[in-house]
């Protein structure tokens, strides 16, 4: 699977390379690709409660005189079995019996015993569903890793993913991970050797922090990650986005050699929603690089064949401020790769080796809209952080947090235990 995203470095000829986000993207003529049983309680005097999930209601039974104190039987994994308590003869307080660990909404009726009173159980808690995701992925554990081709670690609503199509397809064994730290950090791992010996810098890998859904349709190969949205925020239509931003805290990348790379925010627009199955009309992809390997193409803005038709111009690309940063357009095709729209600034800063602030989508999204003739109604179907790695190119990514925020909604990353 193929999934063509950004620029990688390329001699500065008049024909120079062009290379996509997910794929380092080729010149436009080329083609491109993309990224609970029963809750019965045993028998017992003073029957036991059945108690739902990954609680505990235990019941206690009537008190009695006299006797041992029977315990209840255990509620076996079961959904909402009732369990009535037997009566008993001059015995002492019988308990009732513990609910099982994945029972449902059990209920306990205490019996009536000789020469006393037992009064019903507690009924249980109605059990919780697993926390998992469509494809059965609970939440990532600190210590986790991955290092299996498009795999992912899944935190709450965002997505961590291994996204190494760019070596993949060109069978090259280039070691990539992504990972969550004990102190709950996260990020990728990469080392990457001369896996494009014919130089076409067209297959970069992007390992990446991913939320929302690609915007290819669902089912369609060009996509290098799940066929649903990993949040409930997204995908949705730019006329209904008042607001959108993507915080970070501490990201840092870290080189022991230094090929070819990036470390960017980026976001998607489609025509259609992006849940269509097969084909949801690619429209747009929009990067913003804080940092980049030195004379990576173009080293101007709109140089070397990097803009369509004075879309740049002599005198620079139009600035936009978004968020804590200010960006320069430096590349603007409207043919790019498969056929979509493509648009990168850079921090006018210039190139850095970390990350700390916000990027504040919705001037982006306006500037698209206002400044070039975008239609409201397009879909924008995802927000992610990412690194285009290629070759000769080996280190560390790194986060202590992430939060996006859409029309006042926020989500961080959740870890299991």
């Amino acid at each position: 699977m193929r999934f063509p995203t950004s620029l990688a470095l390329v001699a500065l000829v008049s024909a120079a390379t062009v290379v996509g986000c997910e794929h380092e993207t080729p010149d436009p003529s080329d083609d491109g690709g993309d990224s609970s049983g029963s809750g019965g309680g045993g028998s017992s005097s003073g029957g036991a409660g059945g108690v739902a999930g990954n609680a505990s209601g235990a019941s206690s039974g009537g008190a009695n005189t006299g006797g041992a104190a029977p315990t209840g039987g255990a509620a076996g994994n079961a959904t909402g079995g009732a369990s009535s308590g037997g009566a008993n003869t001059g015995g002492a307080a019988p308990t009732g019996g513990v609910g099982g660990t994945v029972a449902t909404g059990g209920t306990s009726t205490g019996g009536t015993a000789t020469g006393g009173t037992s009064t019903g159980g507690v009924g249980g808690t109605a059990g919780m569903p697993a926390d998992v995701d469509q494809n059965g992925k609970r939440n990532a554990a600190p210590g986790a890793m991955t290092s299996t081709a498009q795999d992912y670690l899944r935190l709450g609503e965002i997505r961590l993913l291994n996204n190494n199509w760019g070596s993949e397809d060109l069978g090259c064994n280039a070691p990539m991970s992504v990972f969550v730290n004990q102190d709950r950090s996260f990020g990728w791992r990469f080392n990457r050797g001369d896996c494009d010996t014919a130089a076409s810098n067209q297959h970069p890998d992007f390992p990446q922090v991913e939320f929302g859904i690609h915007p290819f349709g669902v089912g369609n190969a060009l996509a290098t990650s799940p066929d649903f949205s990993s949040t409930t925020l997204l995908p949705l239509q730019i006329k209904n986005i008042t607001s959108a931003s993507v915080t970070l805290q501490n990201l840092v990348i870290q080189l022991t050699r230094g090929g070819s790379w990036n470390i960017t925010f980026e976001f998607w627009l489609s025509t259609q929603n992006p849940n269509t199955p097969g084909n949801a009309g690619v429209h747009t992809e929009l990067m913003t690089f804080w940092g980049w390997q030195s004379s990576r193409w173009p080293t101007a803005p709109g140089a070397d064949g990097a803009a369509d038709g004075g879309s740049i111009g002599a005198a620079g690309g139009d600035q936009v401020t978004a968020g804590s940063k200010s960006y320069r357009l430096w590349v603007q095709r409207d043919m790019w790769a498969d056929g979509w729209r493509y648009y990168q600034f850079r921090d006018t800063a210039g190139p850095q080796m970390n990350f700390n602030g916000t990027v504040n989508v919705k001037p982006l999204l306006d500037y698209l809209v206002n400044n070039r003739g975008f239609s409201p109604d397009l879909w924008v179907t995802r927000l992610e952080v990412g690194s285009e790695i290629d070759d000769l190119t080996e280190g560390t990514v790194t986060m202590s947090n992430i939060t996006f925020e859409v029309n006042g909604q926020s989500r961080s990353p959740v870890f299991g235990p």
